[in-house]
């Protein structure tokens, strides 16, 4: 008899002792670990990144680790702070559940950022391609500007590539056309939607159509601009449609009748826009998901303010309000005319990792994560009416300016490196 008990229990006991020790390690892998009151309490993960890495990570003022590091914390609210040498600090408030993964990414920006002439030839009136990757520009005609010093150069229209070649080489920009039978020296230049074709308009009623990757050699008057700006508007609009097909109804019914539209990040995960009426963003998606980014969120929207909205978190976040933006330099054609969404999109960037914002003030030119959260200074002083656009990797700003005004009259381009 004992035998037969004996024989039921080993078994017995030893799947007892498998499931009892596969329990363990599944509760430890989701994040329960034994506290010293005896109690086993749920932990959540904090994820910790930084751009550049080996950043320090101090968490409630105690330095724990370096960052593309996993911690392990019991369920709260923690000040976390990454900070490396040579760098602006990130900071925040961050909360930590249980059995949930929260993120941290850090875009540390460099206390002192360098500085590299891009163009000597001088530069005027800069224009960004829709998609970003591309940067066109004017080198005015020497007899057309106040500068005696201004170099031999070839007047006329260029397009650079705001890519990098390998081992971190730039493209060399291309000049698509001549000032000769044109004087381009002070035209406008406008993108076309599809980022193939710049308009060059040297006045009212000369407006020429250039193709962006091929040398002009005869420019091609556009006879009818109204027509032709009215296409290219219209394909805009379709263009934003399509783009708005992902984004919840709920949000577009509000956003149509309150909001308008100013970018999508460009991975199109989320919206950046201006309230231009007092409404109440409702709960798309219910209930609420976990885990989500902790900053705080604002569901009432107030006129005259610039939001980003999460799509995938379903989370509004305050940025700015316009008139804290304006009034700063800008064109004559736009100095006292009301500011549109083709203002707000000229000093409102998105960096290409689609996770920060860039904001240019007068005189300087912050960075902020996509939330509102860590607004830095990545440079500060003077530069050509508040011209200034992100590099397609990210790492390095595009400016005009000139530091040396005593030696020269024009403007340069320069990149301010954010590495």
């Amino acid at each position: 008899m004992a035998a037969k008990i004996r024989s039921f229990l080993i078994p017995f006991v030893t799947v007892c002792i498998i499931l009892a020790t596969a329990g363990a390690i599944i509760a430890y892998g989701r994040g329960y670990r034994l506290h010293t009151d005896g109690s086993v309490q749920p932990t959540g993960l904090i994820v910790l990144q930084s751009d550049p890495s080996g950043a320090q990570i101090i968490i409630d003022g105690k330095v724990k680790t370096a960052t593309q590091a996993t911690l392990t914390l019991t369920p709260g609210w923690y000040d976390v702070t990454i900070a490396k040498d040579g760098f602006q600090s990130w900071q925040k408030r961050m909360k930590v559940q249980g059995e949930v993964v929260a993120k941290g990414e850090a875009l540390l920006l460099p206390t002192n950022p360098s500085l590299t002439a891009l163009t000597t030839t001088g530069v005027v009136n800069p224009s960004l391609s829709p998609d970003g990757s591309k940067l066109a520009y004017v080198i005015p005609d020497p007899t057309a500007t106040t500068s005696a010093s201004l170099p031999n150069t070839r007047p006329g229209i260029w397009v650079l590539d705001l890519v990098d070649k390998p081992l971190g080489l730039n493209r060399d920009a291309r000049q698509i056309a001549k000032s000769n039978a044109v004087n381009f020296s002070k035209a406008t230049l406008t993108w076309s939607p599809d980022n193939k074709e710049i308009l060059a308009t040297v006045s009212p009623n000369a407006n020429y159509l250039l193709v962006a990757d091929q040398s002009n050699d005869i420019p091609l008057p556009v006879s009818n601009i109204k027509l032709l700006q009215t296409t290219w508007q219209s394909i805009k609009d379709q263009r934003t449609k399509e783009q708005l097909v992902t984004v919840p109804p709920l949000f577009t019914d509000i956003a149509t009748a309150a909001a308008r539209l100013i970018s999508l990040s460009p991975d199109e995960t989320k919206i950046l826009y201006e309230a231009t009426a007092s409404a109440e963003l409702p709960q798309i998606i219910t209930p609420p998901l976990i885990g989500t980014n902790p900053t705080e969120e604002s569901r009432v929207l107030n006129p005259g303010t610039i939001y980003v909205y999460d799509v995938k978190e379903d989370r509004n976040y305050p940025i700015a309000k316009v008139s804290q933006i304006f009034p700063q330099p800008s064109p004559a054609t736009r100095a006292t005319a009301p500011k549109t969404t083709e203002d707000v999109s000229h000093v409102l960037h998105w960096l290409p990792t689609s996770k920060h914002l860039v904001i240019v003030e007068k005189d300087k030119v912050e960075i902020m994560d996509y939330d509102g959260a860590n607004k830095r200074t990545a440079y500060a002083g003077p530069f050509w009416d508040s011209f200034a656009v992100p590099w397609v990797s990210g790492g390095k700003l595009v400016i005009l300016t000139n530091l040396n005004s005593a030696a020269s009259a024009v403007n340069n381009l320069y990149i301010v490196n954010l590495r």
